[in-house]
Formats: structure tokens, sequence, C-alpha cells
């Protein structure tokens, strides 16, 4: 479940860097290039609500702390009383990045501040691959591309739909990916259901769009067992300041 749970955060950076605004129509083209990568000495403090099955937990982000002491537990009071992938989501945020195990993966504290942080940025808007449609006004269908240095991913892109809608100021305001209907990736699994939705607002002073919510349902089963998993980000109170 834990690894469900680990594609949102995954397809915050992932995707290749978007290049060639010229297949695309203008209102999308302009929208697509309104991004800004956060500088790594940047500091960001914001307020997440992270949802995870029907359960939910508040806390804070500094990002002036040091390493591991940047979030902070909001609601509920203690961290004895969260669901265990809760509870996991909880450790790896206030565990340092430099453990002896952050090699493999495990016991890495969230990134936040770098590869765009929550702005729009040029990996985001990559992930509109082509054959962009405008639907009804604002509103845009396209092919995506979640990952594309990743063969398995490859295979999945054939599989799923985009949804792209454009803010009345010309900003993205959310980019929807989802299957409209179940299939296999490979052999061994098959996923039932799969939606990703990043919801994006442009606040005052800030160089480009921020994210303020991000969402992903996953229905598959692999190996004789079923796992559904629906997570998530809401994102509020947000600060910016460049170094």
């Amino acid at each position: 479940m834990k690894a469900i749970a680990a594609i949102a955060a995954a397809l915050m950076c992932s995707a290749a860097a978007f290049s060639d605004s010229s297949i695309y129509p203008q209102p999308v083209s302009d929208a697509l290039a309104m991004t800004h990568d956060a500088s790594d000495e940047a500091v960001w403090r914001f307020t997440m609500r992270v949802s995870m099955n029907d359960n939910s937990m508040d806390v804070g982000y500094d990002g002036a702390q040091d390493d591991g002491a940047q979030w902070t537990l909001l609601s509920p009071a203690s961290p004895e009383t969260l669901t265990e992938d809760l509870s996991d989501m909880w450790m790896d945020m206030i565990t340092p990045d430099d453990t002896e195990n952050a090699e493999d993966g495990e016991g890495v504290g969230l990134s936040v501040g770098s590869d765009g942080g929550l702005f729009f940025t040029a990996e985001t808007a990559s992930m509109i691959a082509g054959n962009v449609q405008r639907v009804s006004g604002g509103q845009y269908s396209f092919d995506p591309d979640i990952d594309p240095e990743s063969d398995e991913n490859d295979s999945m892109a054939e599989h799923l739909d985009g949804e792209l809608a454009l803010a009345s100021a010309g900003h993205v305001e959310q980019i929807r990916i989802f299957a409209p209907e179940s299939f296999k990736p490979n052999p061994a699994a098959r996923i039932h259901e799969f939606e990703l939705i990043m919801d994006f607002r442009q606040l005052d002073g800030m160089p480009a769009p921020i994210m303020t919510s991000m969402s992903t349902v996953v229905d598959v089963s692999a190996l004789f067992q079923r796992q559904q998993q629906s997570v998530r980000f809401e994102f509020s109170d947000v600060e910016y300041v460049e170094p």
C-alpha cells in the first residue's frame, strides 16, 4: 500500500523537460509556459492536509528549519493515533534525507523546495504529451505521458486519457489523467482504476501558479492480491521566499 501512495509524490518530479510549445494550440502553449523552477535555497512554508482512504492528518512545513525538523504534526495531536499508512508517511516526512538507508529509498524525508516545489513547472507541463484538442471553453483533451523515461509507464500511457482546464487568467487550473477503463500494464497486473488530479492557482506575488491540491486513486490487482488506495494532498497558507 505504501508503494501505491508513493505515486503521488513521484509524479511531482516525473517527466522530461517541456521544450516544444509549437505542437499546442496558442492558449495551451501560453499556459504551459507559465512555469517557475524554485531555487534550492528558497524557503517554503505551508499547511498540508493529507487524506488517505477516509483518514487524514494536518501537517505544517517550514523550510527554514533543519532537515528532520521541518514538519510539524498539527492534527491529530499525537502520531500514535494515526492509521498505519499515515504513520508511515509521517515517519518519511520527519526522517532526515541523509539516513543510512536513503540510497535504497527507505527513510527518506519528503522533498519540498527543489524541482520546482509547489510551482507549476516545465516537468509538469511535459505530461501534456500531445494531441491537444479543445473540448469547450478552456477545456482540452490530450494524450498524457506520466514518465517518458520508464518503459512501464510508456505501456500505461497508451491506456490513459488526459483533460486540461485553463483558468480565465490563462494559466493551467487543473490537469486530470485517468484510465477510462481497466487495463493490464503487464501480464502480471491489472489496473482497475487510475486517476490523478492536480489543481493550480495563481497567488498574488508568486512568480507562477502553485499546486493547491493533488489526488490519486489507484485500484490494482497483482500477484493474486488487490490493493485500493486514494490519496489527496491539499496545500494552504503557502509562503515562498526567494534567497
